[in-house]
Order: structure tokens, then C-alpha cells, then sequence
């Protein structure tokens, strides 16, 4: 789309300016702190499964097992983790994304309405050096870019001990190729392909093809029994 189609399929290029692109608008403003409230909750969702992952290796790390169970059970239990936290960084970008999308919307759409208010940042004077050292101030940090590089970091520990397992428990035993570690690695990769893969969002300029049925509801004077007779 080009801004001409943009202001005309909101109407934005009409004067007067009519209630659309105030509903239009106001739509944004909501959607994108509803998609705000979705993050932090989808955050929480991982961070709790995550939480319990490292716990359970490091559990089953000091638990009295054979060597082989112990094994088995230590890379399992990492492999899941590096799944979870790869899920956990593309839920973040997939976030940020449409996060994105709502706040070009409201850019878009205010200047007819309240003016350039989202789009103008106030801050304090001063050189950014000399406000980052300022440890009781703000400072420009992009929330969401922090907890996705927090996101990675997890993802780079789970390989590790993933990593850690294996040269520990398998390194060194020759270990054969239909073996269950090796099975486990390879669903591991599988996993990551998968949700790299088939987890994207389709291309926005298709058009989408759907089919529609509708329901009818009727009252009927005397309810059927089960042999068909009222």
C-alpha cells in the first residue's frame, strides 16, 4: 500500500475528518497495549517452564543415578530446554513484531486526530554518554530488545549444558547411531527446524481464501426420545 491508499482506506485524506479514523485510532491505542499485556504474559509462561527445566537438570545433576541414566536423563532434560528457549526468543520477535505493527498504525493515524503525540519523545538534555552513567536516571533501553538478548543467553546456557552432557556421557563411548541419545539430538534439531520453519506467519499480500457455514436453530413443539417417538 501506498500512504494514498492508507489515508483513503481509513479516510483520512477527507475534511471533514469523520469518525472513522478516530474509531480507527482509538482501535490501535487498545490492540497494541493489549499486545504489551499478551508479552509479559507470554514471558511468564516461558520463564516458569524454563525455571523448572534448569531446575530438573541440576536436580537429576546431583541425584545418585547410573551412569547411563543419569545421562539419558541430563540430555533430555537440556534438549528441552534448548527447545523452550528457542520457542521463547521467536515468541519474543513474533511479539515484538506486531507490537510493531500496532505503533506504526497509531503513527500513522494520530496526526489527524491529536497530533504528532506518540511520535515525539521527550527526554532529558545532556549527552547520552553523561545520562548513561547517571544511575539513578532513565535511559534510552528498548525493553523488549532486552529480554529478547536475554532470551539468546538462555538459549546459548541450555546449549551449553547440552553441549556439556554429551561430551561428559558420550564423548568418549563411541556412541552408536541409532542409540537414543543420537535420536534425541536429531528430534532436538527437528524440533528447531520446525518451529523456524512452520511457525512464520504467512505472506501478508495473499489473499486469503476462507469458507463460511452458518448454523440454523430451530424450537420444535415436543422433544424426540431416543426411539425417534415423542
Amino acid at each position: 500500500m501506498t500512504r494514498d491508499d492508507y489515508d483513503q482506506a481509513f479516510d483520512l485524506s477527507k475534511a471533514p475528518r469523520p469518525n472513522r479514523s478516530k474509531r480507527a485510532l482509538a482501535l490501535a491505542l487498545d490492540v497494541r497495549k493489549f499486545e504489551i499485556e499478551l508479552y509479559w504474559k507470554r514471558a511468564t509462561y516461558f520463564w516458569a517452564f524454563l525455571a523448572v527445566i534448569l531446575a530438573g537438570y541440576f536436580a537429576l545433576l546431583a541425584a545418585n543415578l547410573q551412569c547411563a541414566e543419569k545421562g539419558e536423563a541430563l540430555l533430555t532434560t537440556s534438549c528441552l530446554g534448548v527447545i523452550f528457549s528457542i520457542a521463547w526468543y521467536f515468541v519474543n520477535r513474533a511479539s515484538k513484531f506486531w507490537q510493531e505493527n500496532w505503533e506504526s498504525h497509531v503513527d500513522l493515524l494520530e496526526d489527524a486526530e491529536v497530533g504528532p503525540l506518540y511520535k515525539t519523545v521527550l527526554g532529558r538534555t545532556g549527552s547520552s554518554f553523561c545520562n548513561f552513567w547517571k544511575l539513578n536516571g532513565p535511559f534510552r533501553f528498548s525493553v523488549s530488545k532486552l529480554n529478547q538478548l536475554l532470551s539468546l543467553f538462555v538459549v546459548a546456557l541450555f546449549a551449553l549444558l547440552a553441549a556439556r552432557t554429551w561430551h561428559r556421557y558420550y564423548y568418549h563411548n563411541g556412541t552408536p547411531l541409532c542409540s537414543f541419545a543420537w535420536l534425541l539430538v536429531l528430534l532436538t534439531g527437528c524440533a528447531v527446524v520446525v518451529l523456524l520453519v512452520c511457525g512464520r506467519t504467512g505472506p501478508m499480500c495473499k489473499k486469503k481464501l476462507v469458507c463460511a457455514e452458518k448454523r440454523e436453530t430451530e424450537i420444535v413443539s415436543e422433544c424426540p426420545t431416543e426411539h425417534g417417538k415423542p
